[in-house]
């Protein structure tokens, strides 16, 4: 399948050197970062290193500061 892509000059400039760099063409970079889209596209969701995180036990709990901030003097979102 053949389709066209317009893309902005630096963009266009940095796959260039990109594909210089990894000696193979822009039109192979492109249909690897679209299969790589495409592949966690299809696995949408956190990824297991932060669905896995417990915290760390020697920090204290976000919450613990909320008792020292001030209520603010004027509610912003109403």
């Amino acid at each position: 399948m053949n389709f066209n892509v317009y893309i902005d000059k630096q963009t266009g400039e940095r796959l260039e050197r990109l594909a210089r760099t990894r000696r193979t063409s822009r039109n192979a970079l492109v249909r690897e970062a679209l299969a790589h889209l495409l592949e966690r596209g299809a696995k949408a969701g956190w990824p297991p290193e932060v669905l896995g995180f417990r915290g760390i036990p020697a920090a204290r709990p976000f919450e613990a500061a909320r008792r020292r901030l001030r209520a603010p003097r004027k509610d912003p979102l109403a």
